[in-house]
């Protein structure tokens, strides 16, 4: 299976990115050939944040014993990416583009990278090819219950503020993670009657982008995973008095146990999702869930470097838009087979409302306020984790 997928991902790259170059005569090269010019975009965050949590739960990971009473309640946070981009037109309508994002904020993840997706995009009659370090199509195409926050409600950044346990067992969305921002081939059809179809094939790549000359596994880190293919599905359509979005999607992943010196079997992960949201005027309501299934002894190796578990997710929202004000109320919980006690679930509850108002166009204010509740199986009350947590703040696109 590996080497099917490799060479459909090698031909499928190699067919599309170099027709454009084989379709055009000499002079038309001539005529139509100009250069791609990268335009300046982005985006930059910044908000005050208050937490309040228990003081005895462990970090995670657990390092040295270390509690969250050596956390500070209040602080100041941000993120910010300068994104460029540019695209160029051929004769036969085929567009080409470009895009690098280009970490310049606070995130946490700024720390270890300072470009985040970089990626081109082949864009013909017959679909667009993504190739480059992007998240996977379910990601991209996911329908989860619609939200105003713009802390989300899916891979929260109120876990900043509210600390994961250490060794919680838990899933943070409700579409696939465990790729996360890594090298891959991507497909996405026309919209045809309502209906888009979108698949990426997954090399296994370290998470962020991070390649090696070693295939196996880089210097630096771990691979998670050795392959994957991602597939999702999107119908959007719009009857009048209401519209509906609905989308479904579909991972499969084969570990990377035994070259990291994991000797369990490597049975595949899969992984199954699907949401629906219905508009009717000011009013947008919905949800999703989505399964991660795969072997206990997988999900030990995979818990230290990805928030992924054997279990269910699910989310449900409501949102309310009125001219340059909306907000939303929602609810997330995974329920995912614990790693401390056999037989029993960690339980992860967010709440959260949301409001938001743009002042103008590319600037709104914002305020959150969420309520979490990391629940471990086990009795030892260091494992889990709840409170309340707030963040006002502001949002600048340019």
């Amino acid at each position: 299976m590996k080497k099917h997928l490799l060479y459909a991902a090698l031909i499928s790259a190699t067919t599309v990115l170099s027709f454009p170059a084989f379709a055009q005569t000499k002079a038309t090269v001539e005529t139509f050939d100009q250069p791609i010019e990268l335009q300046v975009g982005g985006y930059m965050t910044w908000y005050g944040t208050y937490g309040n949590q228990r003081q005895t739960t462990l970090t995670a990971p657990a390092a040295a014993g270390l509690t969250v009473d050596k956390y500070n309640n209040f602080d100041l946070m941000g993120n910010a990416e300068i994104y460029f981009s540019g695209k160029t037109k051929l004769q036969n309508d085929i567009e080409i583009g470009a895009m690098i994002q280009l970490k310049a904020g606070t995130d946490s993840s700024t720390g270890d990278h300072v470009i985040d997706e970089t990626y081109m995009t082949v864009d013909s009659k017959i679909g667009r090819v993504i190739a480059g370090n992007v998240k996977n199509v379910s990601n991209q195409m996911a329908v989860t219950a619609p939200s105003a926050s713009s802390l989300y409600e899916q891979e929260t950044d109120f876990t900043r503020v509210i600390v994961v346990p250490a060794g919680f067992a838990y899933n943070k969305a409700t579409y696939a993670l465990l790729d996360d921002v890594s090298t891959k081939l991507s497909y996405v059809t026309p919209t045809f009657a309502d209906l888009t179809f979108g698949v990426s094939l997954m090399p296994g790549n370290k998470t962020k982008g991070k390649d090696s000359n070693d295939l196996l596994v880089p210097n630096d880190g771990i691979k998670l995973f050795k392959y994957g293919i991602d597939a999702a599905a999107l119908y959007e359509h719009d009857f009048g008095g209401f519209n509906i979005e609905a989308g479904a999607t579909f991972t499969v992943y084969k570990p990377n146990l035994h070259a990291n010196g994991d000797p369990a079997e490597e049975t595949n992960i899969k992984e199954y999702g699907g949401g629906l949201n219905i508009g009717i005027g000011n009013w947008t309501i919905g949800g999703s869930y989505h399964y991660t299934d795969m072997s206990m002894e997988t999900a030990a190796f995979m818990n230290p470097f990805a928030n992924v578990a054997r279990g269910a997710a699910w989310d449900a929202g409501v949102k309310f838009t009125a001219g340059p004000f909306e907000t939303s109320a929602t609810v997330l919980q995974s329920r995912a087979d614990s790693l401390a006690v056999e037989g029993k679930k960690d339980i992860y509850t967010q709440y959260q409302l949301s409001g938001r108002y743009t002042i103008v166009k590319g600037i709104n204010a914002f305020m959150d306020l969420a309520y979490m509740n990391f629940r471990s199986a086990s009795e030892d009350r260091s494992l889990s984790n709840k409170g309340p947590a707030v963040a006002i703040g502001m949002n600048l696109y340019f």
